[in-house]
């Protein structure tokens, strides 16, 4: 009961902070339609009770202002569009809405980080993959997978039929094969990758970045917001000048490569692998 409770009372101060937010946000909408000098003199008003009050308590010796959610979550927008936000900040110092800024950015990758992995298959499957490999010692995963499909259910990845064999598919010997191909031909491959940052607005970039494996450095890299397979295009052939082409390229199953740049990299006599 006390654990329902405390998540009771959790969402009661999110809905909280979001209904002063939504406050914060009709003043500012009116404001804008307001007179010109009415607003002078409302801001006029508002900044001499604040200097009064701001008085008041450091002749009381009270250095630290308690602060609700919503105000924090205010400062923290104010402060991620508006240039000249640090020369207002009266009541705490713009160290503080730094500080502000970074709770928030992890209070937005934990919300992105609630998941991980792919999602978990149903249990009446687990236990058909684990009484499969019990009764068949013999098989391996992609038999199971596949005798799995024949039944009606979902073709599933190897490696997860793999995971809920019996030991974990611990008996399997890994081939050598991959490693003795990026041995020998170190020198003459490449790589491409997308990676993603978060901006100080909660806005995402996309970084497009061309790796050298042979020298390990960076060829070529580029940021956008909304890639597409003809701005990917784009940064190979920048990337990828005429004598200046890698003999393999390593890529992975990114929707956004399409077919476009397999195409791409046959014109170029580049040969494509793919590592996922």
């Amino acid at each position: 009961m006390s654990v329902l409770f405390a998540f009771l009372d959790s969402w009661a101060a999110v809905a909280t902070a979001i209904g002063e937010l939504v406050q914060y946000g009709w003043r500012f909408f009116r404001n804008l339609c307001l007179p010109k000098a009415v607003l002078a003199a409302r801001v006029l008003a508002a900044e001499s009770q604040l200097a009064v009050c701001q008085e008041r308590l450091e002749s009381q010796g009270v250095r630290r202002h308690r602060f609700s959610e919503s105000f924090r979550w205010l400062w923290i927008l104010l402060s991620g569009g508006w240039e000249d936000w640090a020369r207002y900040a009266r009541l705490m110092q713009p160290a503080t809405v730094k500080r502000w800024h970074e709770w928030g950015f992890r209070l937005f990758w934990r919300w992105k980080s609630r998941r991980r992995g792919r999602p978990a298959i149903a249990r009446q499957l687990r236990a058909l993959i684990l009484q499969m490999s019990q009764e068949n010692r013999l098989w391996g995963a992609e038999r199971i997978r596949d005798t799995i499909a024949l039944l009606g259910f979902p073709k599933l990845d190897v490696e997860t039929v793999r995971k809920y064999m019996v030991g974990g598919g611990a008996f399997r010997q890994r081939s050598s094969t991959w490693l003795s191909f990026l041995r020998n031909h170190l020198q003459v491959s490449w790589a491409i990758d997308f990676f993603t940052v978060t901006t100080v607005g909660f806005g995402r970039l996309y970084v497009f970045v061309v790796l050298e494996h042979g020298r390990r450095r960076v060829v070529h890299w580029a940021t956008t917001a909304h890639p597409t397979l003809a701005w990917v295009l784009q940064q190979l052939r920048e990337a990828t000048p005429f004598g200046r082409q890698p003999r393999f390229l390593f890529r992975d199953n990114d929707r956004i490569y399409g077919q476009g740049v397999a195409e791409f990299l046959k014109s170029c006599q580049m040969e494509e692998v793919r590592t996922a």
